[in-house]
């Protein structure tokens, strides 16, 4: 028993001696993204107020440090230690990342998901990626590359449509967001569209297949640039871009009723007629005039 103890605590001392630390002066992982996540919610909060934005910001940001009794310096020695691990940087992200989903499905956001599409082939999302994410300007957390799958399922004359909702939680600095959708199509030819994010708001990218060639692959990409800054970017200067609520949906081309094409033939006929009676007597009259 005595020997079975003394293993208990060896291997708990190991353990604790194993686990990783952050330097004095820096904010451990769960307090990092503590921060981060409220400092999402004190922006989105001075979005919604009527005074001026940038005062009510500073305000709540100084509020959050606050509430988690963290100083500024403090803070912006957590960054600059976290931007240098990226390893760890990316684990508070995702979790950051689930946390913003969570509450987006809180907030009723779970009304946009899969079971909102029809499923019967005509319409469908599918998209394969996260549904929310958390970019900052610095490699490699700017960058988000996408690539859907192209099956059976797709049809010529198919549409593609991607959605998404953008926040931005920035100290300083020019917001710069890109968006980009290319679709290659079965002539080899490729269709692309792109989109500048900078503002809280409902972005939308659409590419049609009008020519009816067919698709064959479908890629895309989310960054965030660095601020053209001529001092240069501090690491320690918290910017961030939240993109959530993404969908990716493929609409099926309508099909044609025949009924409805024999009835709006016979309408094209009537209206032809009509325009060719009204004709008539104006042609009979320049026939006068000519004579």
């Amino acid at each position: 028993m005595r020997n079975k103890l003394a293993f208990l605590i060896l291997f708990t001392l190991l353990l604790i001696g194993c686990k990783p630390s952050v330097p004095d002066g820096v904010l451990s992982p769960k307090e990092m993204e503590d921060v981060l996540y409220d400092y999402h919610l004190a922006d989105a909060m001075a979005q919604d107020e009527d005074a001026d934005q940038g005062y009510k910001e500073r305000m709540y940001r100084a509020g959050v440090l606050k509430k988690h009794d963290v100083t500024q310096a403090v803070f912006d020695s957590s960054m600059v230690y976290y931007l240098r691990h990226t390893e760890e940087l990316q684990k508070i992200y995702e979790r950051l990342s689930d946390r913003l989903n969570d509450e987006i499905v809180a907030l009723g956001g779970s009304t946009r998901n899969m079971g909102d599409f029809t499923m019967n082939g005509d319409t469908a999302n599918i998209w394969n990626g996260a549904r929310t994410m958390v970019l900052d300007p610095h490699e490699p957390f700017n960058l988000y590359n996408f690539e859907i799958p192209v099956d059976s399922s797709f049809h010529k004359g198919d549409r593609l449509m991607l959605n998404f909702e953008s926040e931005f939680i920035y100290q300083d600095g020019m917001r710069d967001g890109v968006a980009v959708l290319a679709v290659k199509f079965g002539n080899d030819s490729i269709a692309t569209q792109s989109i500048h994010m900078s503002s809280p708001i409902n972005y939308r990218l659409t590419i049609a297949d009008n020519d009816h060639y067919g698709i064959k692959e479908i890629k895309g990409f989310f960054i965030l640039n660095r601020a053209n800054d001529p001092s240069g970017q501090s690491l320690s200067t918290l910017r961030l871009m939240i993109l959530k609520n993404i969908t990716f949906v493929r609409m099926r081309e309508p099909k044609l009723d025949p009924e409805q094409m024999k009835q709006d033939s016979i309408n094209a006929a009537r209206a032809d007629s009509m325009q060719m009676k009204r004709m008539a007597p104006l042609s009979q009259q320049q026939l006068n005039v000519n004579m």
